[in-house]
C-alpha cells in the first residue's frame, strides 16, 4: 500500500469516526484528499446510501459511495458525451473486485452486528479504512487520480 493510499483510508476512517455515514465517508474523503470535483449537491446524493440503503443492509453504502466517486471521474452529463460502454466496465470491475476482497457487497454480510452500538462503528470504521485504501489504488491504478 501507499503512503497515498494509507493517508486516504485514514481519513475515510476519520471521517466515519466523526459522524460521516459509510457512503460520505467515502466520497468525502475523496473529494478533500484527492481532489475529485464533487459539489456539495451532489455529495448530498449520497446520504440516503449508509447502512445499505437507510439501514435496510442491502447494498453495502461505501460501495455506493465508491460507485460515485468512479462515476464522477469516468461518467458522463448526457448521451452523447460518452458511451456507457466505456463507463460500465469501470464499476462492474470495481465491485467485483470489492467483493473479492470483502467478500460480499451486502451490508448485512459485511456489518454482522446491530446499528449503532459500539461493535457496529468499530466494524464499519475499519472497514470504510481499507475500503478506501482499495479504492484509492484501484483508481490510481487505472490512472484515474495520481497520489499527491
Amino acid at each position: 500500500m501507499s503512503e497515498f493510499s494509507e493517508k486516504i483510508g485514514a481519513e475515510t476512517g476519520n471521517l466515519f469516526k466523526s459522524g460521516y455515514n459509510c457512503g460520505e465517508a467515502v466520497v468525502q474523503a475523496f473529494r478533500t484528499k484527492a481532489g475529485v470535483d464533487i459539489d456539495d449537491n451532489a455529495f448530498r446524493l449520497v446520504s440516503g446510501f449508509g447502512g445499505g440503503m437507510g439501514h435496510a443492509r442491502d447494498l453495502c453504502g461505501a460501495l455506493a459511495g465508491c460507485t460515485m466517486v468512479i462515476s464522477t471521474l469516468v461518467g458522463r452529463s448526457n448521451p452523447s458525451e460518452r458511451s456507457l460502454k466505456e463507463i460500465y466496465p469501470y464499476s462492474k470491475e470495481w465491485h467485483d473486485r470489492f467483493v473479492e476482497e470483502f467478500g460480499s457487497s451486502s451490508c448485512k454480510d459485511l456489518l454482522p452486528f446491530d446499528f449503532d452500538t459500539r461493535e457496529h462503528y468499530i466494524n464499519c470504521m475499519k472497514l470504510v479504512n481499507k475500503i478506501g485504501k482499495s479504492l484509492a489504488e484501484y483508481l490510481v491504478e487505472k490512472g484515474l487520480i495520481k497520489e499527491n
